[in-house]
């Protein structure tokens, strides 16, 4: 199967690793971070359903599924057997929920 980063997500990425990046001052935590992210994300190309349901932690009617890396959460969904789209990465700090629905 093929993984595939919709705009919102590769946004999310590159704002989590922007800030860590400019605010934090941190060039090689970003560029980790990212890798990390990536890296966690193509574990899917073989294992589409390594992560865990998002109905399973929350009554919600939803074929959304998450793995995380480090504080991020990486949304995702397996589309009719062929591919993976990954939706949303966010920080598990925020009210995530909140941007997902």
């Amino acid at each position: 199967m093929r993984v595939f980063f919709k705009k919102t997500a590769i946004d999310d990425v590159n704002a989590a690793c922007g800030y860590i990046r400019d605010v934090l001052k941190n060039r090689s935590a970003a560029q980790k971070l990212a890798s990390a992210i990536y890296d966690t994300a193509m574990l899917l190309e073989d294992n589409p359903y390594l992560g865990a349901a998002l109905s399973g932690k929350y009554p919600v009617e939803t074929d959304l599924r998450f793995l995380i890396v480090s504080r991020q959460f990486i949304f995702y969904r397996v589309v009719e057997d062929n591919h993976i789209e990954v939706t949303r990465v966010l920080d598990g700090r925020q009210d995530y929920m909140a941007i997902l629905f």
